[in-house]
């Protein structure tokens, strides 16, 4: 469940809430290079999926080499394409993030399009081997690093096809179960409250979207992020969920298909109209308003002082 200055040949790019009729095409990608991370399963493999028989290079990224292995033989598969690579890391690690910058830089020379896609749900507090909370580490400082690593990389493509580069971050409407401004974006005053730690990196998935790209030139790298809806996965089906778990397996034939959950993160990797637009949250292919704690500058500012002084970056 899911659940700079602007040259002036380049037309000022748009971060204001326009709408964008909603589409099931996936433009070409032929000569584009596509990462994506969580490729193996749910959304982000069907996102990989899309983008390989677009026509793009996709580097699939996976923590389990085994099942990225499957997930990586049944795109090849499905899409007719031999162009998917996979590579391994755990999001968590920074230093495994570094390694697999390093390995695409070397193999690949640059990205086009950078989708941060994996993502998780904790029916209980746990924290990585740095001591950071695991929800927190999963779905906010993943996309944080990969962004950061990456921007060399996805300016050399911008630079070569004279057209932005594209960063995809794929957050909720989960995010509006959090109404009250909070800085304890680790959950270590407040009671954990599985959900709600999600809605919140979820809501922090918005505002880095927002905050970063007010501080990249958008006619380099454009940001954007999305909600897919409530999709079909084996998303939170891990940990002891009580009462809350049976609900949850009771209406999963309810959900949406990973197929239609990847629409939305397919339309902004390839659309050509949003070309020219940063910084928006969009759903069903089409801009949306995020929560007003969305829109809050100054919580956004401190997750970005935040991130920096916990990952050295940015």
């Amino acid at each position: 469940m899911c659940i700079g200055a602007t040259p002036h040949d380049v037309p000022e790019m748009n971060r204001e809430n326009q709408g964008i009729p909603m589409t099931t095409s996936v433009s070409t990608m032929k000569g584009r290079v596509c990462l994506v991370t969580g490729a193996n399963s749910g959304i982000g493999r069907e996102t990989a999926l899309g983008l390989a028989k677009a026509g793009a290079t996709v580097l699939a990224v996976c923590r389990d080499r085994s099942k990225g292995e499957v997930a990586v033989a049944e795109i090849k598969k499905a899409s007719g394409s031999k162009n998917i690579s996979l590579f391994t890391a755990d999001l968590t690690n920074i230093g495994e993030m570094q390694t697999l910058h390093a390995d695409v830089k070397d193999k690949f020379g640059q990205v086009d399009v950078l989708v941060n896609n994996a993502g998780a749900l904790f029916s209980e507090r746990k924290t990585t081997d740095d001591g950071l909370e695991m929800t927190f580490a999963t779905n906010h400082l993943n996309y944080f690093v990969m962004s950061h690593l990456f921007l060399d990389l996805l300016k050399k493509s911008a630079a070569e096809a004279k057209s932005p580069a594209r960063i995809v971050n794929v957050a909720s409407e989960a995010h509006r179960s959090i109404r009250a401004e909070t800085l304890d974006w680790q959950c270590e005053t407040a009671e954990y409250k599985p959900f709600e730690v999600y809605g919140l990196s979820k809501l922090a998935n918005i505002l880095f979207t927002r905050e970063l790209s007010a501080r990249l030139n958008p006619a380099e790298i454009t940001v954007n992020c999305l909600h897919p809806g409530v999709v079909r996965t084996g998303f939170g089906t891990q940990g002891n969920w009580g009462w809350m778990g049976t609900l949850f397996n009771l209406a999963r034939p309810l959900f949406l298909t990973p197929e239609k959950g990847a629409r939305t993160s397919l339309y902004l990797a390839s659309e050509p109209q949003i070309s020219q637009i940063t910084g928006g949250y969009f759903k069903d292919c089409s801009q949306s308003k995020p929560s007003e704690l969305a829109l809050n500058d100054r919580m956004a500012k401190n997750l970005w002082e935040v991130s920096k002084r916990i990952t050295g970056m940015g």
